[in-house]
């Protein structure tokens, strides 16, 4: 075990699971799809449309951050920018097959993933983990 980890308090320890859990992810799509990208394209599955701001807002990342972002999935397919009705000034990001198709193999690699934490720890202990996470221990 990493002798660094024992030393490290609960939120780091969170902190560095959840990025080596993340690089894990994106080292084994085969969309080659980054961590920012992979978060869009899963908000968009939740909320079908939404504006760059909106999508900035939720990722918690700056709005050229979020623009450029998406500027490579459009070229690559991912999501298509679409108007909306009533809005001359926005257009709205949606997911395109692809996007969708995409969302789906990242579920796969993220359930193969956990299959190897159950392998791991075990399954009463990954499901104590979980049952903990969703928890609603912070205060707002």
């Amino acid at each position: 075990m990493n002798m660094n980890l024992q030393e490290m308090n609960l939120i780091d320890l969170l902190s560095e699971k959840h990025l080596a859990l993340r690089k894990k992810v994106t080292q084994m799509d085969p969309d080659n799809i980054n961590k920012t990208e992979s978060h869009i394209l899963a908000v968009l599955e939740v909320h079908s449309m939404l504006s760059i701001s909106e999508i900035s807002r939720i990722i918690n990342i700056s709005r050229q951050g979020t623009h450029k972002s998406i500027q490579g999935l459009l070229s690559r397919g991912y999501v298509e920018a679409v108007e909306v009705a009533g809005n001359q000034r926005d257009k709205h990001i949606v997911l395109t097959p692809k996007g969708i198709e995409s969302n789906r193999e990242r579920l796969v690699i993220k359930k193969q993933l956990e299959q190897q934490i159950i392998n791991k720890l075990g399954n009463t202990n990954v499901e104590l983990i979980k049952a903990l996470l969703k928890e609603d221990w912070l205060e707002n």
